[in-house]
């Protein structure tokens, strides 16, 4: 993902400059740019621009590619079914695979893979301060601008990565990732393209598909099954006045 300066809209108003906390954004004159190895992809130059200067590169190119392949895995982010609601979460993934996307997952595995080292490092002890790693942003802000803190970053993947080395780690290294969700900087390396929730839309509406017009029921059985009955409106209400909390029938 990259930030590019629009020559065209920009009036140098330096709105993004003051906002930047990477002090990535170089001024010549009334010229404006994006250092790109001094950005840090935290995207705070975006809203406060109030001329729509500043462009987000993704990779919807290669993520439109992979989803014709047929063979790519997609792991959608939890913010997912609140973009496309009031669609349900069933319609969102039936349309996922409709697009081509061989795998569909929903973005709860790295959650509870993360949440497990964090229960572990924690029962370790002596930590004190823990800063969490969950952000990239946080970490390439640590490691730049604030290395005393070093000792207490965990050093721990993001959410996606971790979900990233385990989708691998099921279906082979080699496959190839797409990631959608709000922060596309949570992959990094561990995934082959990112795109926003907008471009997941616009990359359904090119390959044809209509998240409206798919069944309200998963047309196959999802490779990730442990969010399937978390639907709007919940479990029917005769299960919950038959079933106990602590209930073992749905875990």
């Amino acid at each position: 993902m990259r930030f590019e300066i629009n020559p065209d809209n920009c009036v140098a108003c330096l709105a993004c400059v003051r906002a930047c906390r990477a002090e990535a954004i170089g001024v010549n004159g009334t010229e404006i740019e994006i250092v790109e190895k001094a950005c840090i992809r935290c995207g705070a130059c975006v809203p406060v621009c109030p001329h729509d200067a500043v462009d987000v590169q993704g990779d919807l190119g290669r993520a439109v590619e992979m989803a014709e392949s047929g063979a790519a895995i997609l792991i959608l982010s939890v913010e997912a079914e609140v973009f496309f609601h009031p669609f349900a979460p069933e319609q969102l993934v039936n349309a996922c695979y409709s697009a081509g996307f061989a795998v569909v997952y929903r973005g709860i595995v790295g959650d509870e893979l993360v949440a497990a080292g964090y229960q572990e490092l924690w029962r370790r002890g002596g930590w004190g301060t823990m800063i969490r790693s969950t952000c990239p942003v946080v970490v390439e802000s640590i490691r730049r601008e604030y290395p005393e803190l070093l000792p207490y970053l965990a050093e721990l993947k993001t959410p996606v990565q971790a979900e990233a080395a385990y989708v691998r780690e099921k279906h082979g290294q080699g496959v190839r990732i797409v990631y959608s969700g709000a922060c596309l900087t949570e992959g990094g390396a561990a995934i082959d393209a990112a795109i926003t929730l907008e471009e997941l839309q616009g990359l359904l509406n090119s390959r044809g598909v209509d998240v409206g017009a798919e069944s309200a029921f998963f047309t196959r059985i999802p490779e990730e099954r442990r969010r399937h009955l978390s639907t709007a409106g919940g479990l029917p209400l005769p299960v919950l006045e038959a079933e106990r909390h602590a209930s073992r029938r749905f875990r």
